[in-house]
């Protein structure tokens, strides 16, 4: 998203006779401020101004002078932090939505800087002439070929991956031709911003999972039909609808703004691997029930988190994605309720009720142990590229690691930051690559996948690490934890 500092005339919804002049600055790692000359107020029925010091605001609105002379915006969740300024959560700009009743949307358009190389699609095709015995014969033809819309339906709407193009041109000195990919989401009814901002976010994190690191939006739009484009005179050209921007802090925040572009041979699993926009239609359906999993799982890829932090998340997730997708328990759950009464009846005292049912609570969820191989073994012959060459001795590792992060005994023997980097960087991978085997990635997309990342060299990091925290096997066999 880029960036915005512009000046207007800004007050509160009803109160447009109050208007304040201001200035609002908008940074996508940063936030957005508003800055006012004089403190917003309340107008009464008697015309008294009052000032309400302290609150926080669920909308402002505003007329900004540039880049578009006049253009609405509506500022949403604003906290005050003194009389003349306030911290901005959400800037829409190019309406006025009062309240959240209002603030609904038929369409949305999210455009991520890692899409073009994720989807994969040639759009531009430049021929040479090459030299002829020395002569450079300077001509070139560059052509455009516009790869076709693809759609896919959800439970809410439907899903599009389009592509778009512009130009720029300097009379006499360059010529230059710009193609990129967009997520179109026409919903079937008119879909509040919460879920707007959602389908974005899961957007984003399937992009961020299958290019292997935190991607970052361009720009977020939403469209209504009763919103039509304008004419300079104010008047609404029919059958139109006007962009509404969306500004706000969103994704990894952590990351710099500045990195190096993805190339497509860096990418991961491509979308045509997924499984193409049906793939990300499942994904738009699937995705809010394992938001909390997801998360934790992304953390492996932020700045500025602990290796203990790091390694814990990656753990909860791979646990929490084994519990979401594949379940079980250790004994049928009627036979296990049969068991936990009769041992409540024959050898639990009532004052200790209370605290045998917290105990047994989840007494008869997969262990660990068990919930670990089970993912690794939904992966198949690909997994030795991921784990090493003892699965034993890796889910052993993830074990110890766990316990000794958790069970802060005085004695634990503290883990080497190095080695848990690397014992989490694995379990990462088998968990993702998990997570986008349900999603829709191919047979062929995962092998490649695993491939890619074995040329990545961090298989000899991982082995050794698995080695040294798992240590030799017991010799009466590891206990199932």
């Amino acid at each position: 998203m880029l960036p915005l500092e512009v000046t207007g005339s800004f007050w509160l919804p009803g109160h447009e006779q109050a208007k304040r002049h201001g200035r609002l600055v908008y940074d996508p790692k940063d936030g957005a401020d508003l800055f006012l000359t004089e403190p917003l107020v309340e107008v009464r029925p008697d015309g008294v101004m009052v000032e309400l010091g302290g609150a926080t605001r669920d909308r402002i609105f505003g007329l900004i002078e540039e880049p578009s002379y006049g253009q609405p915006v509506t500022l949403i969740d604003c906290g005050w932090l003194h009389r003349k300024k306030f911290f901005v959560n959400s800037i829409l700009v190019g309406g006025h939505f009062a309240d959240d009743e209002q603030t609904v949307f038929e369409s949305v358009i999210v455009r991520l800087r890692d899409a073009a190389p994720w989807v994969g699609k040639d759009a531009i095709s430049v021929d040479v002439d090459l030299a002829v015995e020395g002569v450079d014969r300077r001509e070139m033809v560059c052509r455009l070929d516009r790869p076709p819309a693809s759609e896919a339906r959800f439970s809410r709407g439907k899903v599009i991956v389009d592509f778009r193009w512009s130009r720029e041109d300097v009379e006499l000195q360059s010529f230059k031709i710009n193609v990129w990919p967009e997520f179109v989401i026409e919903y079937d009814e008119m879909t509040p911003l919460s879920v707007v901002y959602s389908d974005a976010g899961n957007l984003y994190n399937l992009s961020s999972l299958c290019t292997d690191r935190a991607d970052s939006f361009d720009s977020i739009v939403v469209f209504r039909s009763d919103h039509p484009e304008l004419v300079r005179s104010g008047a609404p050209i029919p059958g139109t609808r006007r962009e509404i921007e969306i500004k706000a802090r969103l994704g990894d925040l952590s990351r710099r703004t500045e990195v190096k572009t993805l190339s497509a041979t860096d990418v991961l699993v491509p979308l045509d691997d997924l499984g193409g926009v049906q793939a990300v239609a499942s994904w738009l359906d699937s995705a809010p029930s394992l938001t909390p999993i997801i998360g934790a799982l992304l953390s492996m890829r932020s700045d500025g988190i602990y290796s203990e932090n790091r390694f814990l998340n990656i753990s909860s997730a791979a646990e929490g994605l084994h519990r979401a997708t594949v379940g079980g328990s250790y004994i049928t759950p009627s036979a296990f309720r049969t068991l936990r009464r009769q041992i409540r009846r024959n050898g639990v005292p009532p004052e200790h009720h209370a605290w045998f049912s917290d105990v047994m609570a989840h007494a008869n969820d997969p262990s660990l142990d068990r919930r670990l191989r089970e993912l690794v073994s939904a992966l198949g012959e690909n997994i030795n590229s991921l784990v090493g060459n003892d699965v034993d001795a890796w889910v052993r590792a993830i074990k110890r690691a766990r316990n000794n992060l958790t069970h802060l005994d005085e004695g634990r023997e503290p883990l080497d930051g190095s080695d848990l980097y690397w014992l989490a960087e694995s379990l990462f991978q088998v968990t993702r690559l998990c997570l986008l085997q349900r999603v829709g990635v191919s047979a062929e997309g995962m092998s490649r996948a695993v491939r890619s990342l074995r040329r990545r060299g961090v298989f000899h990091e991982m082995q050794a690490a698995v080695e040294r925290i798992a240590g030799p096997p017991p010799a009466t066999g590891d206990t199932d934890a």
